[in-house]
């Protein structure tokens, strides 16, 4: 974590010996002699502790706390002061100060309060990151489809028998992670750690090493011996994401491990043995990969002890209606907006896509129309253009002059052919950008616009 501290004094003296002293032990630091130099320093600086002194000139220190809260919730004050008592600190603390130092203090003592404020941070983005992993979970296990219960059924079995491989199988975004994540959390190894791995993300050169480790001196850079994700998450998980794309050698020395529990460092002699989980998982057809012998049979068999298939958000009937609609409350909370629900005809459509992202897509789809839409149900024309341009259900097709109920359908009360024009814009482009990575010239060119035109409709609509 970098760390930053602004120090915030009328006193220039008290202002240049600390910035000096904490830049000499390693810490980033800004200064500020008032309130208003403070809380622009706060927006530009970004620091990640406030010493502010309770009188400055002009100000009462404990009346900006408020005001720097409301900038950086995360930044913590710790006020100083020549004038210290009970009552001060109490109220400073009410106010939402993390700490409260009297003057004169040594460079040791406010060293020590710096570290505590960041391992105090440190510990909130944790705990953060695993409410939102749990949350993430519970957002995935969502619905009532019966093959999502014969899922979670699977996932308790295998919480209660730790020592059992798992392969989870599943197309892109179905949340293979995940279900892992779920049986490492309700097992007896949850203490313990879950270590991850995207066979696919690293250089295959590198995946044994990382998986085993290695001696020092073991291949060119090798400078110290280092222990692999096998050895780290002794008492744990080791997740393979991906297993499919490890090489055929690495599978050799995976399945030696799965038979013996003991492996050896790159470079190493000695047998190493741990009580470690493993669980896979892939998109890959790993029947027709064993064919093309891209893939161990025998390893296969040794990782398929239980396999648990994901679902694709297609099969799932009207479970997608369902996390839709999760994923509408919870964007409704995030962005400040009423919108109540969907219309019969989007939840139709919604049904009939064929969502190839799988829930990660669903999640993708409602946000933006959350961010983008102010409406009480999310209609038809709110969608994707994608999800209704080849059906029935297209809010622009018309089958003829007198076919009221498809004119009434789209010549609303609120209709205006502007707006209209401009939402089938605002979809093309984010389609375009979204496909090609943002890259402006290669959306301008499929889009069949000049790039100068793609970024002044970019400044118009967004």
């Amino acid at each position: 974590m970098n760390k930053k501290v602004l120090i915030v004094d009328d006193e220039e003296t008290i202002r240049l010996s600390l910035k000096e002293g904490l830049m000499d032990i390693g810490y980033r630091v800004s200064t500020a002699g008032n309130g208003t130099a403070a809380l622009k320093e706060i927006k530009s600086f970004k620091p990640q502790v406030i010493f502010l002194d309770m009188r400055l000139s002009q100000e009462n220190g404990l009346e900006l706390i408020p005001q720097i809260k409301e900038i950086d919730r995360e930044a913590e004050v710790v006020i100083m002061t020549a004038y210290g008592d009970i009552q001060t600190a109490v109220r400073a603390i009410k106010e939402g100060a993390f700490d409260y130092i009297n003057k004169p203090f040594d460079l040791q003592e406010i060293d020590i309060i710096i570290e505590r404020v960041i391992k105090n941070l440190k510990l909130q983005k944790k705990l953060y990151l695993l409410e939102k992993e749990k949350k993430s979970q519970s957002e995935y296990m969502l619905g009532e489809h019966t093959s999502m219960k014969e899922v979670l059924s699977k996932i308790d079995i295998l919480s209660s028998n730790d020592a059992v491989t798992v392969l989870i199988r599943g197309e892109t975004g179905t949340g293979k992670e995940l279900v892992a994540s779920a049986i490492h959390n309700k097992s007896c190894r949850k203490d313990a750690p879950m270590l991850k791995i995207n066979c696919s993300a690293i250089p295959q050169q590198l995946v044994e090493s990382e998986l085993f480790g290695f001696e020092k001196n073991a291949f060119t850079g090798a400078g110290t011996r280092k222990k692999g994700l096998m050895e780290i998450a002794d008492g744990g998980t080791v997740f393979l994401d991906e297993i499919g794309e490890i090489s055929l050698n690495i599978q050799t020395k995976l399945l030696r491990f799965l038979e013996e529990r003991k492996f050896k460092r790159v470079g190493g002699l000695e047998d190493i043995e741990v009580d470690i989980r493993i669980i896979a998982a892939t998109n890959k057809n790993l029947e027709e990969a064993i064919k093309r012998k891209e893939f161990r049979e025998d390893l296969y068999y040794r990782l398929n002890v239980v396999p648990i298939q994901l679902p694709p958000l297609r099969k799932r009937g009207r479970d997608i209606l369902i996390l839709a609609e999760y994923y509408l409350q919870e964007y409704n909370k995030k962005f400040n907006k009423k919108i109540k629900g969907f219309t019969k005809e989007a939840e139709n459509v919604l049904l009939a896509y064929s969502w190839r992202g799988n829930v990660r897509e669903l999640k993708n789809v409602i946000e933006r129309v959350v961010i983008l839409k102010e409406v009480d149900y999310i209609d038809l024309k709110d969608l994707p253009f994608e999800f209704y341009k080849n059906t029935d259900e297209s809010p622009h097709k018309i089958t003829s002059v007198k076919d009221d109920k498809a004119a009434n359908k789209i010549f609303h009360p609120d209709f205006t052919l502007e707006r209209e024009v401009q939402d089938m814009e605002v979809q093309y482009i984010k389609l375009a950008l979204e496909h090609c990575k943002n890259n402006y010239s290669k959306a301008s060119e499929m889009l069949g616009i000049s790039r100068f035109a793609l970024k002044r409709k970019m400044e118009k609509y967004f």
